[in-house]
């Protein structure tokens, strides 16, 4: 039976068209499970088949975009350990960026290429560090018993958005970029998640999580950065996480399991058009744009 349903899907992913992506023409970076292994692929406009950037037994996942679109960041367990490393857009060049004893998470860069923001694991909690973008000075910006994660640098520089556990759930909070001035932006019994600034600095994208009917659910939120005018972008009743901006600030690219399973979607900044982008029964998400050349 499974030998069956893997034909009939093969055969209608074959007919599937390209993804028309001509009105926002950024390529689009995620991680899947496709293959039985975790790699990070990407998918470029007018493609319907996505092209796999790592193809390594180990896991390769949470891939992050430089501004200029020249490089990626992101994590492997290639060497033993879960570290961030980075290559080259076409998957070439890859260079481990950390070799510490824990493990690093969510590596994002810094709005002028220059840094990278990550997230270190020290199991029962977690920091928020920057490090240079070929991983040399690394310094910590939060000290807390409890979990920071997912930071995200303003477009000016001044401000990190990030989400913590430290009040009982999951909100999101903002802070200086040398780690000062750490303060609450959200306020709701749910779980607040995955944060990003718009491209103009002037918005926050993220999930709001919470269990209902028995099942979890998420929708995409937007909000101005200083957590006032909060309002939805996607529907409450499916489980959408992780969203993130193209860099014209039109559109945003989440991960959804609206149709059975996680899978990449793409919607404009209103809500509207919403439209899927991967079509595979593996676990497919945490996507990024790829800023033009």
């Amino acid at each position: 039976m499974r030998i069956i349903s893997t034909i009939l899907f093969l055969i209608v992913f074959s007919a599937l068209p390209a993804v028309d992506l001509a009105d926002c023409p950024y390529a689009v970076l995620f991680y899947s499970g496709r293959g039985g292994n975790k790699e990070v692929y990407i998918l470029h406009p007018g493609e319907n088949a996505p092209r796999n950037l790592t193809k390594h037994p180990a896991a390769d996942l949470c891939p992050a975009a430089s501004p200029d679109g020249k490089r990626i960041a992101f994590l492997s367990d290639r060497d033993g350990n879960t570290d961030i490393y980075s290559m080259a857009i076409d998957g070439g060049d890859v260079r481990r960026l950390t070799s510490s004893p824990e493990s690093e998470e969510h590596p994002e860069f810094t709005p002028d290429g220059k840094r990278i923001l990550f997230v270190k694991d020290f199991e029962k909690r977690t920091e928020i560090w920057i490090m240079d973008a070929d991983g040399a000075n690394p310094r910590r910006l939060t000290s807390n018993d409890a979990r920071d994660e997912r930071p995200f640098l303003s477009p000016d520089g001044r401000k990190i958005v990030f989400m913590s556990n430290r009040d009982g759930n999951y909100e999101i909070y903002t802070m200086a970029a040398d780690g000062s001035q750490q303060s609450r932006i959200t306020h709701s019994p749910e779980w607040e998640i995955f944060p990003a600034w718009s491209p103009d600095g002037k918005e926050i994208a993220y999930a709001r999580k919470f269990r209902a009917d028995g099942r979890m659910q998420g929708m995409i939120r937007v909000m101005n950065a200083d957590g006032s005018n909060d309002r939805a972008i996607t529907a409450v009743e499916t489980r959408d996480e992780n969203a993130m901006w193209s860099p014209d600030g039109r559109f945003i690219v989440f991960q959804s399991v609206r149709d059975g399973n996680f899978e990449v979607y793409r919607v404009r900044c209103d809500g509207s058009s919403p439209q899927r982008l991967t079509f595979d029964p593996a676990w497919d998400g945490w996507a990024a744009f790829v800023p033009s050349k």
